[in-house]
């Protein structure tokens, strides 16, 4: 917020069925994971957003979204270490997201799959905080290097008091625990200076920009297309 910098992307998913039309992610993920077929879309997914984010500017971070299926093998975990070493990718200029239903898992191996990513140099964020139903003491058991306060809390943010006392008490936490945090949803002027009030440093939402597909990223970023 302070510089107007750019800081990196999230990747998403998105499906166009030739029968169905636009699928929303919140529809065709959770049927995946339910089908036990998600890791068959997290790693083409993941390929192609590494393929992309090579074009980038080295100071960009690509953020990735893993289901909890994805860590709750050690052959899981493999694949993914696997795609990202043969990318050529920087792995310290990633952050791979999970949410707390990770948490709901086998969380010992969830733990170690973490770990492994984390030795990589891969950084770890914590996706939808504030809205799951894990222990404090659970979330401290995790290398984390970032939170990323849920946008219900962001939503009309300036109106609701209840709402600003949260967000300043997830940003406190963030900065006690010595994380990063990214503040997602930022959508209207309002909600931006209210968060600017509030101490709020990194904001993820359509303020900025909406999503935009992988070929736009560098006229956004005002860098010349290779």
């Amino acid at each position: 917020i302070r510089t107007q910098t750019t800081i990196g992307f999230e990747a998403l998913a998105r499906w166009t069925s030739p029968t169905l039309g636009r699928i929303s992610p919140s529809q065709f993920i959770p049927v995946a994971e339910r089908a036990g077929i998600i890791s068959s879309l997290t790693r083409p997914l993941l390929r192609k957003a590494l393929g992309a984010a090579t074009q980038w500017s080295p100071q960009l971070r690509l953020s990735f979204n893993l289901s909890a299926y994805d860590l709750s093998s050690p052959e899981g975990v493999l694949a993914i270490v696997a795609l990202i070493e043969s990318s050529g990718f920087n792995p310290r200029q990633i952050d791979l997201e999970i949410t707390e239903t990770a948490f709901t898992h086998d969380f010992e191996q969830v733990e170690r799959s973490v770990e492994v990513l984390r030795l990589m140099g891969c950084g770890i964020s914590l996706d939808d905080f504030g809205t799951g139903y894990s222990s404090l003491s659970r979330l401290h058991a995790l290398p984390l290097t970032k939170i990323k306060i849920d946008r219900s809390f962001v939503t009309d943010l300036h109106k609701s008091p209840a709402s600003q006392k949260i967000v300043k008490s997830l940003l406190a936490l963030s900065r006690d625990m010595g994380l990063d945090c990214v503040v997602e949803g930022v959508e209207t002027a309002a909600e931006m200076d209210a968060l600017r009030t509030l101490g709020g440093g990194m904001v993820q939402g359509y303020f900025y920009s909406a999503p935009m597909a992988a070929g736009d990223v560098l006229p956004f970023l005002g860098q010349p297309v290779v």
